[in-house]
């Protein structure tokens, strides 16, 4: 079911499907326990799809395996305890703004609803507005979504009566594409719907990783390939901030950064205030003390994601900076003498630093 004032409010913007963070399959035993033959018919249909496939083949390839799943019926909103969490941000507007609507049903079949969704919308975009990303970024979002199927499939699917009963549906590639023209606010839009699925993509791969850390220690080929997925959905999340921000500084000025500020939307409103990202950062606070004596393999996959992490961050900060931020202050501390550049490297370090294993003295 729709949310019809969100249509109403971005007509242009196809909404995208989300669970709460707290409602995602992140272990592997949720994973498993939940996946079912739809969804599996779903991965088959995409992982058959070779990554330099076109951009157009893998659209078709996207709209066949969405059409294996059910799509979500039920939305839902946050409870008042939920809201009360992190009364200072406005992650209901923000939400709102961007065309996320929140959503309930089995959670691996909607999770890979939600992939599937923003993968389609982004595909569909590039293909009709362009884009002048380079190949290599182009490249990092495709890796980023297929390591998400690759990981529902290996370990909620190989081995188990769902993959040998799976079907991948036939591809139509001679669909056409959605009327989109290039519009920044829609580019804005979509890009950090792009940015939300792979978030909680990364809480997913970090959950599963926790309760491999906990529940089997030794097993570490499993934790390296679960870090070597969250590292490159890490690098992906970087590309869809290029992606959102692929438009000129003065469209910046003149459409997107008004559409942000009173009377459209209140005060302070920042992309920041995406929940989902608050729970992925408390989640690396968890894993992190079962990283303090990691075999060495493990530590040298996890310092990769900590260095992807800094990367997605200058991503941010990259675009921040080519939009003014480098002197003008964040819409989130309007007036500040500290520029939105800052704002971000001074997150940058306090996350990455909150992210890094206390390691004892030798």
């Amino acid at each position: 079911m729709i949310d019809v004032e969100t249509q109403a409010r971005h007509p242009d913007v196809p909404a995208l499907h989300l669970l709460k963070a707290e409602q995602l399959p992140a272990s592997m035993s949720a994973i498993i326990g939940m996946m079912n033959q739809r969804t599996a018919d779903a991965l088959r249909t995409v992982i058959d799809t070779n990554p330099q496939n076109s951009d157009r083949h893998a659209l078709a390839a996207v709209d066949a395996a969405l059409a294996c799943l059910t799509a979500p019926a039920a939305t839902t909103k946050y409870t008042d305890a939920e809201r009360n969490s992190l009364p200072e941000d406005l992650y209901e507007e923000h939400d709102l703004f961007f065309g996320a609507i929140r959503v309930t049903g089995n959670p691996v079949e909607t999770f890979a609803h939600t992939m599937l969704q923003a993968l389609r919308s982004q595909l569909n975009d590039a293909l009709s507005a362009g884009t002048s990303l380079c190949s290599g970024e182009r490249g990092q979002l495709r890796e980023a979504f297929w390591s998400v199927f690759h990981e529902l499939w290996r370990i909620g699917v190989a081995g188990t009566p769902f993959e040998y009963a799976a079907r991948a549906r036939p591809l139509d590639t001679g669909l056409g594409l959605d009327d989109a023209e290039a519009d920044p606010l829609i580019r804005w839009r979509l890009g950090h719907q792009v940015f939300f699925a792979l978030i909680q993509a990364l809480i997913v791969s970090v959950g599963c990783l926790e309760e491999c850390l906990r529940d089997d220690p030794d097993d570490i080929e499993s934790a390296c390939r679960l870090l070597e997925d969250a590292t490159v959905l890490m690098i992906g999340s970087g590309a869809s901030m290029r992606y959102a921000g692929d438009f000129t500084r003065t469209h910046y000025t003149d459409a997107v950064r008004p559409a942000m500020m009173p009377p459209h939307i209140n005060a302070k409103f920042s992309g920041l205030q995406l929940r989902d990202h608050r729970i992925l950062l408390k989640l690396l606070n968890r894993v992190k003390p079962l990283l303090a004596s990691p075999a060495p393999a493990v530590d040298k996959s996890y310092r990769q994601l900590l260095d992807a992490m800094s990367t997605a961050y200058d991503a941010h900060i990259s675009v921040c900076s080519r939009f003014g931020g480098d002197r003008e202050s964040s819409l989130r501390t309007p007036g500040s003498s500290l520029p939105a550049v800052g704002v971000l490297e001074r997150f940058r370090s306090r996350r990455i630093g909150a992210a890094t294993p206390d390691r004892p003295a030798e």
